[in-house]
């Protein structure tokens, strides 16, 4: 997802200090996500980065920021947990913190989406080499992710992309990334040459 404003991160900083408590699944999942952004941060010889949690269920699934990002604590529950973690980890390790450098608000909107296409593709990669996942399940989990996050848009079609493009399209800049796995990616919904069903 797109950094948000500074105004809502420190919300969630205020949010997470005890405003409101986990479960005890809760709090193992987001030991798990704390130890996954720990081990990235080893493999990719980064300074560590802190982990948030949003309680506001109406905040976005995750969000990153120079040093910490952020998690819904619905997140910590869902099925799709490690691929939008990953996703926020990916912005950290393409140092996705530095300011935009175009200029112009359609440029800088092309390179906002260029960086959510770049953290989609490098999600996969954190997944296989720090979380030891195969190559091609991880593209399928990020995949998954993607497709729910179409399936929703095509119910609430003025939801807000945040800085994305529509998630068929990063579905087909996703998976065209990975051609050696178009054995089993080819057919799917939003693939490279297939129709999005209504997107």
């Amino acid at each position: 997802m797109r950094a948000p404003g500074l105004g809502w991160l420190l919300g969630v900083a205020a949010l997470a200090v005890g405003c409101s408590t986990l479960t005890p699944s809760q709090d193992k999942s987001l030991g798990e996500v704390r130890d996954f952004a720990e081990e990235t941060s080893r493999r990719y010889q980064l300074p560590p980065i802190h982990v948030l949690v949003s309680h506001n269920p109406d905040s976005p699934v995750g969000a990153y920021r120079r040093g910490f990002f952020a998690v819904n604590e619905l997140v910590l529950a869902s099925e799709y947990r490690d691929a939008i973690v990953a996703h926020e980890l990916a912005h950290y390790v393409l140092g996705h913190d530095q300011p935009l450098g175009a200029s112009g608000a359609r440029s800088r909107q092309r390179e906002r989406e260029q960086r959510e296409l770049d953290a989609n593709a490098k999600s996969v990669e954190i997944l296989v080499w720090v979380r030891a996942v195969p190559e091609d399940q991880a593209l399928r989990m990020v995949y998954s992710y993607l497709l729910n996050v179409h399936r929703r848009l095509q119910r609430s079609p003025d939801e807000d992309l945040l800085g994305h493009r529509p998630p068929c399209d990063e579905i087909a800049d996703l998976l065209a990334r990975y051609p050696e796995q178009l054995v089993w990616t080819g057919h799917l919904e939003c693939a490279p040459g297939q129709p999005s069903l209504g997107g």
